[in-house]
């Protein structure tokens, strides 16, 4: 493979406008070539209503934002701000927009992966594998800079010791046990029904443990409902759509466990030193988007003939019954939680 290492570049930008997990994920790549040369400027286009990531992450010297709800004007609007003035285009996001926008900035070298749409509008395609972490598979477009990367390497993330919530902060001062749940999902067939964590969260109290739930604005109604279900304002903390993303990474790095459905938290989990418990329904690990520290975990029903129905999942069960969740009793996912807890204190005492 021919290397771009002793190229003459100087401007990078990093296509990434999908989720927000997505983007986390996608973090390294700036890591990793500010490490290759730290003389680089990188730049990151994501979506506009992501631009808090800005607060947690310094190692990016630029963030240009995209209007994703415009599709033919955000491309205008989007090539008028990068036309010539980047050297390399480097897009882990494999959509067609992406596929344009990369062309149309005119910048000598594209590097994208050779599943992406539009593929022959990159001047340089790395294979997309199937196997690998996301975050082994974005640096993998970094290959004709170096082929010794760590992609496990951690990287320095922006936390706060302090949330403003006066309830959580008295919880830390007291050294309360404290889980922190993700309950949401854009996925339904990704989110652990409701019920199941209303039962879960009720085990936990009676441990003595305090729990605490985040999420977006979408998840709300979520949280209002588990919070009906479980009817204890004393050990249980709703932040749902109250957090930004660094308050929420900053609760999760302050609680003793994370327990998620497949989807942004998780990452987010990963990047802070507390441990991830992951509940996997109609989607697997083997995508790619799994806990990957020795202190995480995952839970799920195995060898499920349906499962994985989708890359992404469905708003609905396509087999109507949901046996990749409904089978997935909380007091498993309970044991595991304890479990990782116990594990974790050992190590640190």
């Amino acid at each position: 493979m021919e290397t771009l290492k002793q190229n003459n570049f100087e401007s990078i930008l990093v296509i990434q406008t999908a989720f927000l997990g997505d983007l986390l994920l996608t973090l390294p790549v700036a890591y990793h070539l500010k490490k290759i040369n730290p003389f680089y400027k990188v730049t990151f286009l994501i979506k506009q209503e992501l631009n808090q990531i800005s607060e947690i992450y310094p190692g990016i010297d630029e963030y240009i934002l995209i209007d994703k709800s415009k599709y033919l004007y955000s491309i205008y609007e989007v090539v008028k701000k990068i036309k010539n003035k980047f050297d390399l285009v480097i897009s882990p996001h494999r959509s067609a927009r992406s596929a344009l926008i990369a062309y149309l900035s005119n910048a000598p070298v594209r590097i994208s992966f050779n599943r992406s749409s539009l593929n022959f509008l990159y001047t340089h395609l790395i294979p997309y594998s199937n196997d690998k972490h996301e975050i082994e598979r974005n640096l993998s477009l970094l290959s004709y800079f170096s082929t010794k990367i760590n992609w496990k390497e951690r990287i320095n993330i922006k936390l706060e010791n302090y949330v403003f919530n006066d309830q959580f902060m008295h919880w830390i001062n007291c050294k309360e046990k404290i889980i922190t749940i993700a309950p949401g999902t854009v996925w339904e067939t990704k989110r652990y029904p409701e019920y199941y964590f209303s039962t879960l969260i009720k085990k936990f109290i009676e441990d003595g443990i305090k729990v605490v739930l985040i999420g977006a604005n979408v998840d709300f109604e979520i949280g209002l409902r588990i919070q009906k279900q479980v009817n204890d304002k004393i050990n249980l903390l709703n932040l749902i759509g109250k957090l930004s993303i660094k308050e929420s990474m900053s609760v999760i790095n302050l609680s003793n466990l994370l327990i998620s459905n497949d989807s942004a938290p998780t990452h987010m989990g990963v990047f802070t030193s507390t441990p991830v418990l992951t509940i996997y329904g109609s989607t697997v690990p083997e995508f790619g988007f799994y806990p990957f520290r020795e202190i995480d975990s995952i839970v799920q029903i195995e060898n499920l003939y349906c499962k994985p129905c989708g890359i992404h999942g469905y708003k609905t069960c396509p087999e109507k019954h949901f046996k990749c969740m409904i089978d997935l009793n909380p007091e498993r996912i309970y044991r595991e939680a304890i479990n990782i807890m116990e594990r974790k204190n050992k190590q640190s005492s």
